[in-house]
């Protein structure tokens, strides 16, 4: 009796080890000390999003009207002092037959640019692509935002890019007819055409803008370089000032200014004479070219004004003055790695002085845990850009700043996850 109860209790036991042993070789088969991730090569770039100001050295055109008003030249077109920025017609019905006139002509002159071999010829098809597709998101645009004017200018626009893509794609195109049938209609149209009563002229050379929003005379072009949080804000506040019978407006240095304010913290970001693009996803399809010009803050611990300078100029610009801007400051590219992966050590390096002396040198740096069979070795990096889940680190960083054998590297594995790392621990 005694003898089976022990060998049942002998099986049970067993039976009890055998399942632990096996339970044991399941979790350490599927047991990861630490997680790992391969490490790649990324380019990206810092952008500040910010809401500014348009500031240009504005001078209202002012004239009173008895008539129709016509314009001859679009949002942001070039004038001299003297020349013509819209004609007055007795009555509507001259004022769009002249209107339809300005149309048939832009249409000829395109289609005759378009059979004349040049440029278009020599077109890249892709470079040709993309222009289509940003001018037809600039159509959309003026078509959400109700811009009639400026669609059609879009428009047209798009229908030559359109039309020279079929070009450079060896597809056989020919305009003529579609210019002579244009030319018929001009001819017919200008033979009922009425004279214009009187015309409108600039009183400046610059940039030429249909419209007047009462901030013309609000900013101090000059003094812009001097701004500061408070006088920006208080120039803002205090509002619009109507300007009676302005027909539009000439912007007289083709320079101006986007002036916005930014937190102390972001102040680093913005050197003087940087480049930079400014992208304005509510005004404009394309970016504009723009350079750091002041950096304005009171004190340290206070918000700073950042003035960009630009001559970059369109229609949808012109007529801009308060908007939401994304601020490109620069485009960085090397090894992408996760914010996880990255820890601080103490390094020692040996290294020798003028007089050829070795010495030891000891620094906290930061660096990364990287997998080297089944041992960790620890790597500097050197951050060009830190956000809040990847770090850009420098591929090829100065050799007499490296204080570990090397830098993290393409396809490395480095540690995401792990506990009492350390340079030299063995991991399964």
């Amino acid at each position: 009796m005694n003898n089976q109860f022990l060998r049942r209790a002998s099986s049970v036991i067993l039976a009890i080890l055998l399942y632990i042993y096996l339970g044991y070789q399941i979790y350490n088969a599927h047991y990861e000390p630490v997680q790992t991730e391969t490490v790649s090569y990324a380019s990206t770039s810092d952008t500040v999003q910010v809401n500014g100001t348009a500031i240009r050295k504005e001078r209202p055109i002012t004239a009173q009207v008895n008539g129709i008003l016509t314009y001859v030249i679009n949002d942001g077109g070039k004038v001299g002092v003297g020349g013509k920025v819209a004609q007055i017609y007795a009555n509507a019905q001259s004022a769009a037959v002249h209107q339809e006139l300005e149309n048939l002509d832009s249409q000829i002159s395109e289609l005759k640019k378009l059979s004349t071999p040049g440029d278009t010829y020599a077109a890249n098809p892709d470079s040709i692509g993309k222009q289509i597709n940003l001018k037809l998101t600039e159509v959309l645009f003026n078509l959400n935002a109700g811009e009639t004017a400026k669609l059609s200018n879009a428009r047209n626009d798009l229908l030559y890019l359109m039309n020279e893509r079929q070009i450079v794609t060896n597809r056989s195109v020919n305009f003529s007819a579609r210019i002579a049938a244009l030319q018929a209609k001009r001819a017919a149209l200008a033979a009922s055409a009425g004279a214009a009563t009187g015309s409108i002229t600039a009183p400046a050379s610059g940039y030429f803008i249909r419209s007047t929003d009462g901030y013309e005379s609000v900013f101090d072009y000059n003094n812009v370089l001097s701004l500061t949080p408070a006088a920006l804000e208080a120039s803002l506040k205090k509002g619009s000032v109507p300007q009676n019978e302005a027909i539009g407006k000439i912007c007289e240095n083709f320079d101006w200014y986007f002036a916005f304010v930014i937190p102390g913290n972001q102040i680093v970001k913005f050197r003087l004479g940087n480049k930079v693009t400014i992208n304005f996803p509510f005004a404009s399809s394309e970016a504009v070219p723009a350079t750091v010009v002041a950096v304005n803050q009171p004190n340290k611990d206070s918000e700073a004004v950042v003035v960009l300078e630009s001559n970059f100029m369109n229609s949808s610009i012109a007529s801009m003055r308060n908007a939401a801007a994304q601020i490109q400051i620069g485009q960085y590219s090397g090894i992408r790695v996760s914010q996880k992966a990255v820890h601080f050590a103490t390094v020692t390096k040996t290294v020798k002085d003028k007089n050829n002396k070795m010495f030891t040198v000891k620094k906290e740096v930061k660096g990364v845990y990287t997998m080297r069979g089944s041992e960790l070795v620890f790597k500097q990096i050197f951050p060009l850009l830190s956000t809040g889940d990847y770090v850009i680190c420098d591929a090829d960083p100065p050799k007499d700043e490296l204080m570990t054998a090397s830098t993290v590297k393409l396809f490395d594995e480095v540690v995401i996850e792990g506990t009492d790392l350390y340079d030299g621990k063995v991991v399964k």
